[in-house]
């Protein structure tokens, strides 16, 4: 994609996050979940490198001498003509040039033609090293996946007289429906067999695929010869690169086959879901089914297997690096649709998996991917990405009935395909285990090739009898062939939990019921004398159908904020009928299998319909199509947001999608478009170059065929496009259904088009009466009077008036602090960015300025010390008349270790106007710890810690000249021990004429390891007036973290921890006299658990009539809670005192109070958790000042739904907007929870909240 405005230079395109921690396993799409490993430090590992330049089929011509390899709309690339060729050897080139750079490396993969990178064996400082290259983007480590289905086609329709198949001149021959496309299966391979025979099963041959250029190379093994490819199965290839090749598969999995021939099944039972030959006779167990047929019958099949099996065939996994090889492939060879069911990612846009899909969809080829088989909870649909389509389960029509009949007259009900067996004795499997068989193992009936060979039932027990077995840890068929190879005739297999009830080809009569009927069977079967019968199942085509499966992942989506809906919509994937891999399932040639991977396929079939129909549509016309024209699911009303999370857009109807009306259209540009908004990405002239054009990067802006608004903050207004694909001009017209407590409004409310013709509508939205951070659902439908085109809607009113992030791609940066200029006309934040570059530990200072009333940022500077390896700030301060603002912390020097360091900069334009750096003796640790400025302006306060010898440190504090940073003065302060010394708060006089300072101190022998000390000195000259000490009563760690100064001048109030004797640590608060620094009060507050309690900040109110002390004390069995205690400020007294902690009883810490300016308010905020998986969130709270009532809760949880930590706080008024109130901290922004995030600072206002 060429969006220079200097062509002939190479340019970044699209940065992903930082190299991710762990190595996660990939998997098949069978419920299941990801695997970690951690090898040792140095080891070396797999990371997958993404490059500067566009692969081949996005290369548009923008590097001098190599002419433009990107196909035109409907062609394809040929890998073999010399623009590829001559390209290919130029980032091939780029790719050995930057391992050089890092000392070299083991190259595993080239990534050329849907990724432009490598994969490569490096150490982790490599990794490091490679990110910093300007050539590379992303550098992201390798991980694990794992695997994520007959009567369907009657299902959907396919087969009614004018459907699809008959359009497309029905389901067999030359000219048959999807013929002349290829899907591309990406899976554990493929079993040769009659679902992928040439001829078919009408005799009739399969002809050459126009360009289409993929092979079918021999095994390592036997297992496959280049003559199992024909005319149907164009292609088969293996990938298993990253597991060590063959050799290394040959060592862990002997049982696997070195090749492309699935061993496991699921690649095999995709590929005939999706494109497998028609009226195929499912034999054995199945046969009584009858024949099946994929989707599109008469497409080919092209096999890529980068997924690995275990050996019971549960599962198969296989690496990142392998499966980005395999669609880079798969894009070559000319693949028109690939079908991925295996898990992925749900928080990253960037993912190399779904970058190489977003170039294959540039390419034109269609993607449906697997939304994940986590449900039913909410929040865990996986393959987030708006180029491709994630689909969800529902069931289908066809039903199995089956039952038991128990001795005593009791029936059960459950599923089945069973004959019927008995009545025979009835026995408990936990009854009729072989001595010293595992217990555990025994109830679930183990078979010998699950236990080492090994047994567990006595056949002299279990003969002639029917088995009840519970649920568990081995497959379910696998119990059946237990019972049977220990001479049982019937097994009764119980759930354990709430969970699915699966109609499984046992190899003897089976009826699996739920969990509510498993005491009773049991109990009866442990009766003397207690039979059973198996009744004979009954098959049934007129289930009520579609529901979503309850195993199907649903939304809302974690990515993106809320802003992207998906899954895309729903198909069959329970109990799927399709071939499968006789190796891996007991030597069944057809089998039945669900799950989110089998609903996928139904929809790569499809898509490879429409694009038979339709050779001139787009993937996402083709997504759209399937979109507008789903049907509701039978869970509840369309407008239910939780159904929508559910179903997506519906449930597809093939028919109707092959005459849509209009299609909601899109391309690359939309999408580089929507990373610029969504993600870090993306190169900042990339995106500025978009913007010129036009291009938003609001991700509730793409358009796309659904509309969703993680964060509604009163109104908003969406923007889409619809292209008129029908064949005669037509005339819509608009109507909204759903979104209780929202007012939404179409414009225009009607659209004339011309066929071919495009027209833009805006949807405004605005919250009425919904509630706060609640779902709302609804349903946007156009008619013509012929077609209806509709799409779902969900909106989330926040109460958050803006959230704004900032961060370097890859890096973990955290917004520490936060003030407001006097005038509230900028909003500064600042903290730690690590940035992208080598180590672990570099963080640089980072200051950005926002416009409060719109959070747009106006500047970001970062600030690099000489030493250009570790500089964090501590505090932040803004001058009386806003113009200037000042950041202090810590920074290296270049032969000076860590220095001191105080940054001003001019707040309008972010020019650093001055940099005092303070030195102590020798490399040894120095740091800024706090600032502040008098009331004039003209003078800036520091302190912080210097280290003066080994094992000694002082406070030192410095005044410099506001104007300049000149040094007015310095003093240091050592305590009466001799140890150290580190200040922590300072604060000045109103009248300028007194400085505080207090931290930890070192006493005198006996008093502890540190106590209190503060110190005070005259603002002019810097001589040192008084200083006081604190100590616990335990003699141990007493540490002051919070100071301020009282409205008159005459008190300074500190809080912070005390040691003392039964209570560990507790909250203490001290007035002291600003004259003599005597104590005038003092409170110690000792949370209930009577454990360890800190405060954090301290504040007064306007009036200086009280004090205000939060932070978190430990709650008996709630872990930390919020504690926020108010103090009459004349004497100590205590007025109110809140506690809060979140519903998951973790660790929750408030960080900073504020008072709004009135006095009514006081507000606090920090970290709270109510999910334990999803971690913390910002939680802010308003109390009524005067008694304490909470008034007001906002919670702010991130992009992701991963961990969120609110760090400062700032509150003003403004005339005539109220009091606005800012909330600085640390969010997840992308990634992969919990280890592989990207984290950014993040910032959200709120106005007047408690009013909403």
């Amino acid at each position: 994609m060429d969006l220079s405005e200097s062509p002939g230079r190479t340019r970044r395109r699209l940065s992903t996050t930082a190299a991710l921690t762990g190595l996660m396993l990939t998997s098949v799409a069978w419920p299941g979940g990801p695997a970690l490993a951690e090898p040792a430090p140095e080891e070396q590992k797999t990371y997958i490198v993404q490059m500067a330049l566009d692969p081949v089929v996005t290369y548009e011509g923008d590097v001098a001498g190599l002419a433009e390899t990107k196909p035109k709309r409907g062609e394809k690339i040929d890998p073999r003509s010399a623009e590829v060729t001559k390209y290919v050897d130029h980032v091939r080139g780029r790719h050995d040039a930057a391992l050089r750079k890092v000392g070299g490396g083991k190259k595993l993969y080239e990534y050329v033609y849907s990724y432009e990178g490598f994969a490569a064996r490096l150490t982790k400082a490599q990794a490091a090293q490679m990110r910093a290259l300007p050539e590379v983007v992303a550098v992201a480590e390798d991980r694990k996946v794992s695997l994520q289905t007959s009567s369907t086609p009657s299902f959907l329709g396919l087969d009614q007289r004018g459907g699809l198949w008959q359009q497309l001149g029905g389901p067999t021959g030359n000219k048959g429906a999807g013929d002349g496309l290829v899907i591309g299966v990406i899976d554990s391979g493929i079993w040769p067999g009659k679902s992928f025979a040439d001829p078919d099963m009408t005799g009739k041959k399969y002809h050459p695929v126009r360009g289409f250029h993929g092979t079918c190379p021999a095994g390592a093994d036997s297992s496959w010869t280049t003559d199992l490819c024909n005319g149907k199965l164009v292609s088969a290839q293996h990938f298993n690169t990253a597991w060590g090749g063959d050799a290394a598969i040959k060592e862990q999995m002997p049982w696997e086959f070195l090749s492309p021939r699935d061993y496991n099944g699921h690649g095999s039972h995709t590929a005939s879901t999706a494109g497998g030959n028609h009226n195929v006779p499912a034999t054995g167990a199945s046969a009584v089914f009858g024949a099946i047929s994929g989707i599109a019958p008469r497409a080919r099949i092209a096999a890529y297997k980068a997924l690995w099996s275990a050996q019971d065939a549960s599962t198969a996994n296989g690496y990142n690096s392998d499966l980005v090889a395999a669609i880079d492939q798969a894009v070559a060879d000319g693949v028109d649709v690939i079908n991925y069911s295996v898990s992925g990612t749900s928080t990253d846009f960037l993912d190399p998996v779904e970058m190489a899909f977003l170039a294959a969809a540039e390419a034109g080829v269609f993607v449906s991917a697997a939304g994940g088989n986590s449900g039913p909870a909410a929040g865990t649909v996986a393959h987030p990405s708006p180029w491709i389509t994630t689909v969800a389960a529902g069931t289908h029509n066809r039903a199995t009935a089956g039952s038991v009949t128990l001795g005593n007259g009791a029936a059960y009900s459950g599923a089945s395909l069973a004959t019927k067996a008995g009545p025979a004795p009835l026995i408990d499997s936990t009854a009729a285990g072989l001595a010293g068989a595992d217990p555990t193992r025994v109830a679930q009936c183990y078979a010998a090739r699950d236990n080492g060979g090994k047994p567990v039932l006595d056949p002299e027990k279990v003969k002639g009898k029917i088995v009840v077995c519970d649920r568990g840890e081995t497959p379910r068929v696998n119990k059946s062939i237990a019972v049977g190879e220990a001479g049982g005739i019937g097994l009764i297999l119980a759930n354990v939990d709430e969970s699915s009830l699966n109609t499984d080809l046992h190899s003897i009569p089976t009826v699996h019921l739920a969990v509510k009927d498993r005491q009773a069977v049991k109990d009866y079967a442990a009766t003397g004398g207690a039979t059973a019968t198996i009744e004979q199942a009954k098959i049934t085509g007129d289930a009520p159908a579609p529901y979503v499966a309850e195993f199907s992942s649903r939304g809302p989506l974690s990515a993106g904020g809320g802003d992207v809906l998906k899954p895309d919509l729903t198909a069959p994937g329970q109990d799927i009928l399709a071939a499968t891999a006789p190796a891996g399932n007991n030597g069944l040639e057809f089998n039945l299998s669900s799950g989110t991977s089998m609903a996928a396929p139904h929809v790569a079939g499809l898509a490879a319909l429409l694009k038979d129909l339709h050779p001139d549509w787009s993937p996402m016309a083709v997504k759209s199509a399937l979109m507008t024209t789903g049907r509701d699911v039978l869970d509840g009303p369309g407008t239910d947001p939780a159904v929508i999370f559910g179903q997506g857009a519906g449930h597809v109807t093939p028919n109707s999608s092959a005459d849509p009306g209009l299609v909601y259209d899109s391309g690359i540009r939309d999408w580089i478009a929507f990373l610029c908004g969504t993600t870090k990405g993306v190169e900042q002239k990339v995106c500025d170059l978009l913007a010129k054009k036009g291009y938003t990067f609001d991700a509730s802006d793409l358009n796309g065929p659904s509309i969703a608004v993680g964060r509604l903050p009163g109104t908003q207004t969406i923007t889409r496009s619809v292209t008129n694909v029908g064949r005669s001009t037509a005339t819509y017209k608009s109507s909204l259904t759903g979104l209780s407590g929202i007012t939404a409004k179409v414009s225009p409310s009607r659209l004339t088009l011309r066929p071919g013709q495009t027209k833009s509508f805006t949807v405004s939205l605005t919250q009425t009466t919904a509630p706060m951070n609640v779902y709302q659902g609804g349903q946007l439908t156009w008619k013509d009077g012929r077609h209806t085109v509709r799409v779902p809607v969900t909106v989330r009113p926040t109460p958050e008036k803006w959230a704004a992030t900032y961060g370097a791609a890859g890096g973990n940066d955290s917004a520490e602090f936060t003030a407001l200029d006097p005038k509230g006309e900028r909003l500064f934040a600042t903290g730690a960015s690590f940035g992208n570059r080598p180590g672990l530990l570099s963080p640089q200072i980072a200051t950005v300025a926002y416009d409060p009333a719109t959070g747009a940022q106006l500047w970001s500077k970062t600030y690099v010390g000489p030493g250009g390896s570790f500089d964090e700030p501590a505090a932040i301060a803004v001058s009386p008349d806003g113009g200037k603002l000042y950041v202090v912390g810590t920074s290296t020097g270049t032969g000076t270790g860590g220095d001191g360091v105080t940054i001003a900069y001019d707040t309008a334009t972010g020019e650093e106007l001055w940099v005092a750096r303070y030195t102590g003796a020798g490399e040894a640790s120095d740091h800024v710890s706090a600032v502040a400025v008098s009331a004039d302006g003209k003078s800036v306060y520091a302190t912080g810690m210097t280290t003066v010898a080994d094992g000694e440190a002082d406070y030192f504090t410095v005044a410099y000249d506001a104007a300049d940073g000149r040094q007015a003065w310095l003093k240091q302060y050592a305590g009466p021990g001799g140890g150290t010394d580190d200040a922590r708060e300072i604060g000045v006089t109103p009248d300028g004429s007194k400085v505080f300072v207090t931290g930890q101190g070192s006493g005198v022998a006996g008093t502890g390891l540190t106590e209190w000390a503060t110190v005070a000195y005259d603002a002019g000259t810097g001589e040192q007036l008084w200083a006081a000490g604190h100590n616990g009563t335990d003699k141990g760690i007493d540490i002051p973290s919070g100071m301020t100064v009282g409205a008159d001048g005459r008190t300074v109030f500190v809080t912070g921890s005390d040691a003392n004797k039964g209570t560990q640590s507790d909250v203490v608060t001290i007035a002291y006299d600003t004259a003599t620094g005597k104590e005038i009060w003092a409170d110690v507050y000792d949370g209930p658990a009577h454990t360890s309690d800190t405060p954090h900040d301290i504040t007064l109110s306007p009036d200086g009539g009280k004090v205000y002390v939060t932070g978190n004390t430990s709650g008996e069995g709630t872990g930390s809670d919020y504690t926020t205690i108010a103090f009459d400020a004349a004497t100590g007294q205590r007025a109110w005192v809140q506690r809060y902690g979140g519903a998951a009883n973790n660790e929750d810490w408030a960080w900073d109070v504020a008072v709004t300016p009135d006095g009514s308010k006081v507000l606090v905020t920090g970290e709270s958790t109510d999910d334990a998986d999803k971690g913390s969130d910002f939680v802010t709270i308003a109390y009524d000042a005067a008694g304490g009532e909470q008034t007001w809760l906002g919670r702010y949880d991130g992009a992701v739904g991963a961990r969120d930590s609110a760090h400062a706080l700032a509150v003003d008024a403004v005339a005539g907007g109220g009091v606005r109130i800012f909330v600085t901290g640390s969010s997840a922004t992308g990634g992969l929870p919990p280890d592989a995030l990207e984290i950014d600072f993040a910032t959200v206002a709120y106005v007047e909240p408690w009013k909403r």
